[in-house]
């Protein structure tokens, strides 16, 4: 996402080219009010070390241009000197964010564990700033980036969606809802599409069809957002048809082909239909 110029200050965003509009006006207003914190202060930059001013301004101004550089180890080195040693500054809560941000933009698994303490920090320490929806989001957006494949474990996955419910639950207004809400689904799709795989395997063996059709009930009830629920139907289907139970594979062909028409398994449901009735 690209946001209004700014000079040499910080511009938080940049998760996602596709967040343009919903965050646009946000940052704004963001950066409105950072401008009134920077007007006295000059462009810093070297080593993260101490000095004798007690708002530790001259660390804040390298941890900001470090930002702007993409320079991730050092905005961490200048704001983490910051927050350790100056519990007085008035950076306190743009720190906060920054180092969160930064850790975010590191990846590795230790950055990302380090990024969610940052942020929650912020939550914490400012539970009434005006940008506790970002910090929240920004939870989530960091237990997103450790989101595996579905065929692998879930943890991550179950930890975005609960600080993306967080998020929804504590700031239904916010510019950034309608992106929580996206990023939400596609976790919760990950998680369907996981079950559903375990699902599919279970019903080819004729052992575990009825395995299979608990996993799917499962996958409904728990994920009713799901864009999966042709599959999951089609494949309630199949492990129906693979215990004999062929009335009631029928029935769930059936829904796929009335309640999804266009999905891609439509003519294979079809298909199975007819071989059932023998035709």
């Amino acid at each position: 996402m690209e946001l209004p110029s700014t000079g040499n200050h910080w511009r938080p965003g940049n998760l996602d080219s596709d967040m343009r509009s919903s965050w646009s006006s946000f940052w704004v207003i963001f950066l409105c009010g950072l401008s009134l914190v920077f007007v006295s202060t000059g462009c810093g930059g070297g080593a993260a070390m101490l000095t004798a001013d007690p708002t530790g301004t001259p660390l804040f101004e390298q941890g900001q241009d470090a930002l702007v550089e993409e320079d991730w180890k050092d905005a961490i080195a200048s704001l983490d000197t910051l927050l350790r040693n100056y519990p007085s500054s008035p950076y306190l809560a743009e720190a906060r964010l920054g180092l969160g941000r930064a850790y975010y933009e590191q990846g590795r698994v230790e950055s990302l564990i380090m990024a969610v303490d940052s942020f929650q920090g912020f939550l914490t320490y400012h539970p009434s700033h005006k940008f506790v929806d970002y910090a929240q989001y920004m939870i989530g957006m960091t237990y997103v980036k450790q989101m595996r494949t579905p065929d692998r474990d879930q943890a991550p996955t179950r930890s975005a969606i609960a600080a993306l419910d967080q998020f929804l639950d504590n700031y239904p207004d916010s510019p950034l809802h309608a992106t929580v809400v996206e990023e939400r689904n596609k976790a919760v799709d990950s998680l369907a599409s996981h079950e559903l795989q375990v699902a599919r395997w279970q019903a080819s063996r004729e052992e575990d069809w009825d395995a299979a059709i608990d996993r799917v009930n499962f996958a409904l009830e728990s994920f009713p957002e799901t864009t999966l629920k042709c599959d999951l139907l089609f494949t309630m289907g199949d492990a129906y048809k693979e215990g004999g139970q062929f009335e009631n594979a029928v029935l769930y062909y059936k829904r796929v082909t009335n309640e999804y028409p266009d999905c891609e398994l439509v003519e294979d449901a079809h298909e199975r239909i007819r071989e059932i009735n023998g035709g």
